[in-house]
C-alpha cells in the first residue's frame, strides 16, 4: 500500500483519531494533577452541616410521607374518605418537613425557630398515623414523625 493509494477521507480519520486521543490524554493528566494525591484522606469541610441529623430525620419523615400518601390516596380513589385526616396530616408534614430540610441543609439561621413548629406539625402527623396501627405506612409514617419531632425539639431548645 502506498500513500498515493490512502485516500484522503482515511487521512482524516486518522487526524480525528489523533486530535481525540491527545484531547483524552491532555484531560487525564490534568484530572490526576489537579486532583488529591492517592493515600490522602479528604480534606474536612470549611462549612460542616450543623443540622445533619435533623436534615437526616426530615428526608426520612418526607419518604415514609410519600409512602403514607400513596397509601391514603389509593383508599381515596376507591372512595373510601376514612383516612382524609391522615392525608390532610402527611401532605402538610411533607411540606413543613421539606422547607425544614432545605434550610438545615444550608445551616439557616431560621432553623432553630421553624423546627418549633414543625416538631408541632410532625406531632399532629403522628397522632393521625397512630389512629391506623395496621396499616404499614402510616405506621412507618408515625414513628418517622416521632423521631423528626424529637430532632427537631433538640434544635429548638
Amino acid at each position: 500500500m502506498t500513500i498515493d493509494s490512502i485516500s484522503e477521507e482515511t487521512i482524516m480519520h486518522r487526524r480525528e483519531f489523533v486530535a481525540t486521543m491527545g484531547t483524552a490524554a491532555a484531560v487525564l493528566s490534568a484530572s490526576k494533577a489537579f486532583g488529591a494525591p492517592a493515600n490522602t484522606a479528604p480534606a474536612e469541610s470549611m462549612h460542616p452541616a450543623k443540622y445533619k441529623a435533623l436534615e437526616d430525620a426530615t428526608n426520612h419523615c418526607i419518604s415514609k410521607g410519600d409512602a403514607c400518601m400513596r397509601h391514603c390516596l389509593g383508599m381515596l380513589s376507591m372512595k373510601d374518605a376514612s383516612m382524609a385526616g391522615c392525608t390532610n396530616a402527611a401532605y402538610q408534614m411533607m411540606a413543613a418537613c421539606g422547607a425544614l430540610r432545605t434550610l438545615a441543609a444550608v445551616n439557616s439561621p431560621y432553623v432553630p425557630a421553624l423546627a418549633k413548629v414543625i416538631a408541632q406539625v410532625c406531632v399532629d402527623c403522628q397522632k393521625e398515623c397512630e389512629k391506623y396501627p395496621d396499616v404499614a405506612e402510616c405506621k412507618a409514617c408515625g414513628d418517622s414523625c416521632k423521631t423528626c419531632a424529637e430532632e427537631c425539639r433538640k434544635i429548638s431548645a
